[in-house]
């Protein structure tokens, strides 16, 4: 199965131009099997997720992109955004708290403080393969996750039409909702992949 796992929409995200019906589309038409909207600093009722999964009979999971001093932060498995997330030892604390995931995204954008220098004991794992970042960045974001928990995810970090499934992550077995989407990614199944 091939999913998305970093994509936006204009409903929680104003920098995204892209509606949900809209990021479905795309992706189907691009040959994923589901998409993982991770709006900024927000997420998903999940209700309306299983709504717009049902209507567009397609795949939609959900996560966020928690902005912190070090960067950003995709976060899965979780139920709530807390705006105390913003500081990492906190979003951290209580990703943790909630059994729920945490990859650093595109980690060689720097924002104000640099992330810890043993990654392993913040992140499970880092964004590897990101559709707005070059090669080389890609390539530097794949060196940082050797050494760590889990392989690198894979998300096109999409914000329009034509950015959609340009990176995804390959998973080894069926991801049909989101206890299994989480599972799976706790036990490593799958592979970052540029489509």
């Amino acid at each position: 199965m091939l999913i998305d796992l970093h994509c936006h929409t204009k409903v929680m995200s104003p920098c995204s131009a892209l509606t949900p019906d809209a990021l479905v589309r795309a992706a189907i038409a691009r040959g994923l099997d589901g998409v993982c909207i991770t709006e900024h600093d927000a997420l998903w009722p999940a209700a309306e997720i299983a709504r717009v999964a049902d209507e567009m009979q397609f795949l939609v999971l959900r996560g966020m992109e928690v902005t912190t001093e070090v960067g950003h932060v995709l976060v899965f498995g979780m139920d709530y955004h807390d705006p105390a997330m913003a500081v990492l030892s906190e979003l951290q604390r209580i990703v943790r708290g909630e059994g729920a995931l945490m990859f650093l995204a595109h980690p060689s954008r720097r924002y104000g403080t640099l992330p810890p220098d043993d990654l392993s004991f913040v992140f499970d794992s880092v964004e590897v393969q990101n559709g707005t970042e070059g090669m080389l960045q890609n390539d530097n974001a794949a060196g940082l996750a050797r050494g760590l928990r889990l392989p690198g995810i894979g998300g096109s970090d999409a914000h329009s039409v034509r950015e959609v499934g340009i990176c995804a992550t390959e998973f080894s077995g069926s991801v049909t909702d989101e206890a299994s989407f989480v599972a799976a990614l706790r036990a490593g199944e799958y592979r970052a992949r540029r489509v």
